[in-house]
């Protein structure tokens, strides 16, 4: 999140910089409102990365925890096969 932190500050000083250089109250404000969006659409695409990053973890686990259950089931069956006394895993 260090790099959100990092764009949002770049956003509050681009705001900053064109309420000083504005001649007047409408580009002023017309500055401000690009800064904003320009902000605004910053956070989202920073939002969207850290929910793919989450989803691509999930995924990660979920595949992790499959493998583990073949691997059991697997050895669990070799066991039964020779008539093992303990046929967990």
């Amino acid at each position: 999140m260090n790099m959100k932190r990092v764009l949002l500050k770049s956003a509050l000083v681009m705001v900053v910089a064109g309420s000083l250089a504005a001649c007047n109250d409408e580009t002023s404000n017309s500055a401000e409102d690009t800064a904003s969006k320009v902000g605004d659409q910053v956070e989202q695409t920073m939002d969207k990365a850290g929910d793919a990053m989450d989803d691509a973890g999930d995924a990660i686990s979920d595949q992790a925890t499959d493998m583990g259950n073949a691997i059991e089931d697997t050895c669990e069956k070799a066991k039964e096969g020779v008539n093992a006394e303990d046929t967990d895993c």
